[in-house]
């Protein structure tokens, strides 16, 4: 018994050491606003978002009005064993449950949650794998998909180049989208108005909402 409290104790103190040297939420939420402001904006890579403090432009004929986005942040670590992974959870539904209460309009409301999780930055198979799968599978099983979409990304991701599987929910490459576009879209001799290279990539983008 003496062993195995001072094992425990041991591994206690590890995940608190490791806890300590990541960076702190404050932080986080700066480096992730940049983040947002130089790729999802400045990129175009999610043309629902304009800014990185709102989002959900462009989305008005849906009836999703624009409105904030609230940033979240969870110390849970990819090897601070079975528990972290619920602490992950616990502050996934946390932040979604806040967004919900919060409604999609007015002041206060959030259109989306971007939620950092940065013990998990140098586990990219375990966040693609059962992480995204445990928040997919979730929401399915609230049936709770009209009002909550999951998309991950993760620092060692690679955008997909149109030879692969895009992988956990993300985006598929223009490469793709354009070709399944002229397969299914345009008849031989039509008249139709081929689509341009943005048009295409709203719709793959659209796809993942």
């Amino acid at each position: 018994r003496i062993g195995c409290e001072s094992d425990r104790e041991a591994r206690q103190k590890q995940i608190i050491q490791k806890r300590m040297k990541l960076p702190t939420s404050d932080d986080t939420e700066r480096r992730t606003k940049a983040w947002v402001k130089r790729v999802l904006v400045g990129l175009g890579i999610c043309p629902f978002t304009k800014s990185n403090v709102k989002s959900g432009q462009g989305l008005g004929d849906m009836g999703v009005p624009v409105a904030n986005i609230m940033y979240s942040y969870s110390e849970a670590l990819a090897d601070g064993g079975e528990n972290d992974v619920y602490l992950l959870m616990a502050d996934v539904w946390g932040a979604i449950f806040d967004m919900i209460s919060a409604g999609p309009s007015g002041k206060n409301g959030v259109s989306s949650i971007l939620l950092s999780a940065p013990g998990f930055d140098d586990d990219f198979s375990l966040w693609a794998g059962p992480v995204f799968a445990m928040l997919e599978s979730g929401v399915g099983a609230i049936e709770a998909e009209e009002m909550i979409g999951v998309v991950c990304f993760h620092p060692k991701y690679v955008t997909p180049d149109g030879k692969s599987w895009p992988g956990f929910g993300h985006m598929h490459s223009l490469v793709r989208l354009k070709k399944w576009c002229n397969e299914h879209t345009l008849e031989p001799h039509s008249n139709e108005i081929p689509l341009t290279d943005d048009e295409v990539a709203a719709g793959g983008a659209w796809q993942r909402r």
